[in-house]
């Protein structure tokens, strides 16, 4: 299903068999999405926001790309999301369980800029224009992420980037997650505890794991990190170095 710059309020879909959805300059309103099994989605197809307001994808597969798209109030309950490509996704007071797989959050769309002189290249050589509202919408400084229920999702694979603030969401707790609330902080801390240790492989291992997160996460603007030790797991089990890594992160953030 494509829809180009409609409105669609109340709408059932979840009965209608579809794999597909392509949104541009769409808004979607109390729609039903539940059950659908998305083969590949285009959810802000173009160079528009499409808007989904107090939808719900409930018992859905979503798989593709969130383009230019913003959730409000949306519902995915035991929904399957995975491979999603969400540079420029906005979430806003949205409820997920079931499981998110392979998907990276973030709160600064990355390598903005370069996409921005694409696009242009791209429409100067179709000899067309720039649209109207484009520039600011590439060129934001921030994606909206708040107020989003991930409590009871399996996050796998699944990471919050360049500045997605993690205080504002609701995280899942169990016994396998560790959240950090003060990432700089904590892998500082984690390097301290690490000094104290014989220097050996796994050593050196877990020091380059904990400096490129600094470099690549704190350094982007992420606070705060999640951490799900399956995702380290191979194939049940924490390698040395992994295993020595969580344990100093739980002591450097007291859990």
């Amino acid at each position: 299903m494509i829809v180009e710059h409609e409105e669609i309020v109340g709408v059932d879909f979840s009965r209608q068999g579809l794999t597909g959805l392509v949104g541009v300059g769409a808004r979607f309103e109390r729609c039903r999405f539940d059950g659908l099994r998305f083969q590949d989605v285009a959810l802000g197809a173009g160079m528009e926001l499409s808007q989904y307001v107090e939808c719900s994808f409930d018992g859905a597969v979503l798989t593709g790309g969130a383009g230019y798209s913003r959730f409000v109030g949306c519902t995915f309950r035991d929904t399957e999301i995975r491979d999603l490509t969400a540079s420029y996704l906005e979430l806003v007071d949205c409820v997920f369980t079931g499981r998110i797989r392979s998907t990276t959050f973030w709160g600064i769309p990355p390598g903005s800029a370069e996409r921005f002189a694409s696009d242009l290249t791209f429409l100067a050589r179709q000899g067309r224009v720039e649209p109207p509202g484009y520039r600011a919408l590439a060129l934001r400084e921030s994606n909206e992420f708040h107020g989003n229920d991930f409590s009871g999702a399996d996050l796998v694979d699944t990471a919050f980037r360049f500045g997605v603030d993690l205080t504002r969401q609701r995280l899942p707790s169990g016994p396998d997650d560790l959240y950090v609330p003060d990432a700089e902080a904590a892998l500082h801390g984690a390097l301290s505890l690490l000094a104290d240790r014989p220097a050996d492989d796994v050593h050196a291992r877990v020091e380059r794991s904990l400096r490129r997160m600094l470099d690549r996460e704190v350094g982007n603007g992420q606070r705060q990190l999640l951490f799900r030790e399956a995702d380290y797991k191979s194939p049940g089990a924490l390698k040395p170095q992994d295993r020595l890594m969580f344990e100093l992160l739980r002591q450097a953030t007291g859990t």
